[in-house]
């Protein structure tokens, strides 16, 4: 297959390699071919103006940075239908997306570019995993949204042509996922100190789930009161219970039998929602996000309590309510300030909290906050269930972490199963 690739930088260069080593031609589309600086040993390449590039292209990626994006898509001209693999992202000033919430830089591109079938790809991760995502015998993973089928799946064939694990997130409006996700990665290999060398990946199930054996907590137990008997909330009472916690169900029927049944298999209690908290070293708020005030009303303010918000506010066509601005447990934070709310357990299912290990690999679990002292109890209680817990910073890093619920059950559709964890990765 003819790429044309808009951006001769080190993301370009490095997509150019890899997909000409995988028998692709390649054909760096730029301003001014004769520049000395594009004579870099790019023997895998052609160097072509813009317009010459995309004429004899079969596909085009986007891979300049952003504030150049519009002005090379109109150097390009139509682009007659061909696929556009978006690889930028929309970073402005202060190091923040300039899209989000009802947007996304993707469907920024495709309006900047109504001729061709854009499709979000190669946004999620640096040059490094670009030009090796391969981790042993795993795999970065990296995630494809476009509204033109066979554009999309071009997309996954020339992931998966670079080593990547390649799944389908869905339509083009996913990019409004996928661009956190981007913005996640940064964070964790920039400002958090994991390094460059490190990738998202996923983790499958061979065979039988079975839950880990029960282990005591390091230090002495805590006292948990969880808000809420779902499959989340039941899912976390059996984990910390079995950890040595000493649980507490706050639920609104005391005397339903289900409930009654869970409480007495674990050794644990039942309280009303106002009294489960009283005495609660920690409140975890594992209720759907639409019962959340109605909850939060008969919880009280929880003034001096740990607060794991582990809920998800979704609205119409699964979409996130909150946009790139703010995120769910920064508005709850706003109506609790005098707790310490830590996001954590929201990016995951039931099955992930049954047997977070896959093969001997824990699947990751993240959580951010501002307080450490409440940081730390989240981290002792993650690792409690079996999860590698990975801090994801202060509270506002729920603006990353709140759409990665969104891809995880994009991708367990897309995979066929739910029982998919998510594996940090590392050289």
């Amino acid at each position: 297959m003819k790429i044309a690739i808009l951006g001769a930088g080190n993301v370009g260069a490095t997509l150019g390699r890899g997909l000409a080593a995988a028998g692709h031609r390649i054909a760096y589309a730029v301003r001014a071919p004769g520049d000395p600086k594009h004579d870099v040993s790019r023997s895998h390449a052609e160097v072509l103006a813009v317009p010459d590039a995309v004429r004899e292209a079969d596909a085009v990626i986007l891979a300049t940075p952003w504030a150049a994006a519009e002005a090379a898509l109109a150097s390009a001209g139509d682009l007659g239908g061909r696929p556009l693999l978006d690889a930028t992202n929309p970073i402005g000033p202060g190091f923040t997306l300039t899209h989000g919430g009802d947007d996304s830089g993707g469907e920024q591109v495709a309006r900047w570019a109504p001729s061709a079938r854009v499709v979000k790809v190669f946004n999620t991760t640096g040059k490094e995993n670009m030009a090796d995502p391969r981790y042993g015998a795993a795999r970065a993973a990296m995630f494809v949204a476009g509204d033109d089928e066979a554009a999309r799946a071009l997309a996954l064939g020339l992931a998966r042509d670079l080593g990547f694990e390649a799944a389908s997130v869905g339509g083009l409006s996913r990019a409004r996922v996928l661009e956190p996700l981007a913005m996640l990665w940064i964070r964790l290999a920039m400002g958090l100190g994991h390094g460059r060398d490190v990738a998202l990946g996923l983790l499958r199930r061979e065979g039988v789930a079975e839950a880990p054996a029960a282990a005591p907590s390091e230090g002495p137990p805590l006292s948990v009161a969880i808000l809420g008997s779902g499959r989340i909330g039941a899912g976390l009472g059996r984990a910390w219970a079995r950890a040595g916690h000493d649980v507490v169900f706050g639920v609104r029927d005391e005397t339903d039998p289900e409930t009654r049944a869970l409480a007495t298999a674990l050794g644990a209690r039942l309280a009303s929602v106002r009294a489960a908290p009283e005495g609660a070293d920690v409140v975890a708020l594992a209720v759907p996000h639409r019962a959340l005030d109605e909850v939060l009303a008969e919880a009280g303010e929880l003034a001096g309590r740990v607060v794991i918000d582990c809920t998800n506010a979704v609205g119409p066509g699964f979409s996130l309510v909150h946009a790139h601005t703010t995120s769910a447990a920064e508005e709850l934070a706003r109506r609790l300030p005098r707790a310490h709310v830590v996001k954590s357990f929201n990016a995951q299912g039931a099955e992930n909290l049954a047997a977070p290990v896959y093969d001997g690999v824990p699947a990751v679990n993240f959580f951010c906050g501002d307080d450490a002292a409440a940081k730390d109890a989240v981290r002792r209680l993650v690792r409690d269930i079996g999860f590698a817990p990975i801090d994801a910073g202060p509270l506002a890093s729920a603006r990353l972490l709140e759409p990665l619920m969104v891809v995880w059950v994009l991708a367990a559709q897309a995979l066929g199963t739910r029982d998919l964890g998510f594996v940090l990765l590392r050289r």
